[in-house]
């Protein structure tokens, strides 16, 4: 894989994300919109997996190529989307 393609990584990364949640037999959980590539969609998969305990931080820095500060940031973040929103596990 070219490090020359951006894209192709995250697809790439939602493709490792997708199976993860399917081999915990929770696919069904992930709403339609957010089933299909984009950006957005791969960062609520690793959410997700991240919060329902099938993913560990250091998978949530590389899979969506995060320093250890951008990630400690992107948490809290979740944690606030999550008081305010919800998520898919509840």
């Amino acid at each position: 894989m070219a490090a020359s393609d951006p894209e192709k990584v995250l697809k790439d990364h939602f493709a490792r994300v997708k199976a993860v949640i399917q081999t915990e037999e929770m696919w069904e959980r992930v709403p339609l919109e957010a089933q299909e590539f984009s950006p957005q969609n791969l960062e609520s998969l690793v959410k997700f997996a991240y919060f329902g305990g099938f993913i560990d931080l250091a998978a949530v820095r590389q899979l969506l190529l995060l320093d250890k500060k951008e990630v400690r940031q992107r948490l809290v973040q979740w944690y606030e989307e999550i008081r305010q929103k919800g998520c898919w596990l509840c």
